[in-house]
């Protein structure tokens, strides 16, 4: 009996040093775990950024090198391109001119661009898949057209919309006066009458091929178009680097001209900067001679632009990914062997990336 006692009085409770070595070992315990979880979080965020850069930097710079490989496209001979829009000389919304077909001049820089970063507007035509299905009298009014891939014209043409019929003769830049047939067909005729819409056509200058008179009242193009020409879309299209309407920071937006209206969408957000150069050449027949800034090029200097190297600053994923602000090298042709030239400001910790590519401008250069 006295022995069951004393076994009973040692079992009960804990001494304080068991204790402390049970408490120990729960806080090593529990800050390992912490430890595992704050790292597991700050690998996420690391994780997430990286993706969310590489998706910016990777669409933006799709985006932006498929438009200069376009530039510039006025079809198979631009040479003999006329104009039967009827507008006066001086009138710069509709008085249509091929140009270069990319350029950075400061006339056109949009007002919502932010300061310090560059811009790039193109112009060209775009085809909707779409050519003429019959051949038409020279003094005909209306050209039947149908869809070469599928989509029915009224997914590419509405009424009063600006277009180029053309070949490799010559095109003709007219107006739709209105379209002759249902939404989902495949084919419709398209009406450019005279003296109708804004600005409407004027053919007055044009010589009809079967009478040899000019073309007043008779609607003549400049050309006789058979079947498997053209129809294509003139664009102004500029992207630069402005504040998205959703998030208010930087991203990348494309302003366009489409029908006399301009509108403008937000692409990419991350984008905070755009900086360009261009490759020049006086004969397109001849490689790049020199790379310019694009601030630095002159009047004259852009018919020469035979290639465009962009450079993108990307920022993404959520913010306090590194300790300190990020630093690199951009632009990231810039000389940066004594040091980075761009660091993010003082409490952004978000991540920032550099892209950089160079797109051979294909209707400037052969």
């Amino acid at each position: 009996m006295t022995v069951n006692v004393a076994l009973k009085k040692r079992q009960l409770g804990l001494s304080i040093v068991e204790l402390m070595i049970a408490l120990l070992l729960g806080s090593l315990l529990v800050g390992g775990l912490v430890q595992i979880l704050t790292s597991n979080g700050q690998a996420f965020r690391m994780a997430e950024a990286t993706a969310r850069t590489q998706e910016f930097g990777r669409i933006a710079s799709e985006m932006i090198s498929r438009e200069a490989r376009g530039a510039g496209y006025f079809g198979c001979n631009s040479e003999q391109m006329v104009n039967n829009l009827d507008v006066n000389p001086d009138d710069d919304e509709y008085n249509w001119d091929p140009g270069a077909g990319i350029s950075s001049e400061s006339s056109l820089r949009p007002a919502a661009a932010l300061v310090g970063t560059d811009f790039i507007f193109f112009s060209g035509l775009d085809s909707g898949g779409l050519e003429i299905s019959a051949s038409a009298p020279p003094t005909a009014a209306s050209t039947k057209v149908r869809s070469r891939g599928g989509a029915g014209p009224s997914s590419f043409l509405s009424d009063g919309d600006i277009i180029a019929i053309s070949d490799c003769q010559g095109a003709d830049v007219v107006q739709i006066s209105n379209i002759n047939g249902e939404d989902g067909d495949l084919e419709v005729t398209l009406v450019t009458n005279s003296g109708t819409g804004s600005p409407g056509n004027d053919f007055s200058s044009n010589i009809c091929s079967n009478t040899g008179n000019t073309g007043a009242g008779n609607n003549c193009l400049s050309n006789d178009y058979g079947i498997g020409a053209q129809i294509l879309k003139p664009y102004d299209r500029t992207y630069y680097i402005g504040t998205s309407n959703t998030t208010g920071e930087p991203a990348l937006m494309m302003r366009e001209l489409r029908n006399g209206a301009l509108q403008t969408h937000e692409m990419v957000e991350g984008v905070v900067d755009m900086q360009v150069r261009y490759g020049l050449s006086a004969d397109k027949m001849q490689a790049v001679g020199r790379w310019e800034d694009a601030d630095a090029m002159g009047a004259d200097e852009w018919e020469q632009i035979r290639a465009v190297n962009v450079s993108l600053l990307v920022r993404g994923g959520p913010d306090n990914v590194f300790e300190d602000p990020a630093s690199l090298c951009y632009p990231t042709w810039t000389d940066c062997t004594s040091g980075n030239s761009f660091t993010a400001p003082d409490g952004d910790k978000h991540m920032y990336r550099a892209y950089e590519f160079t797109t051979n401008v294909r209707n400037r250069s052969n």
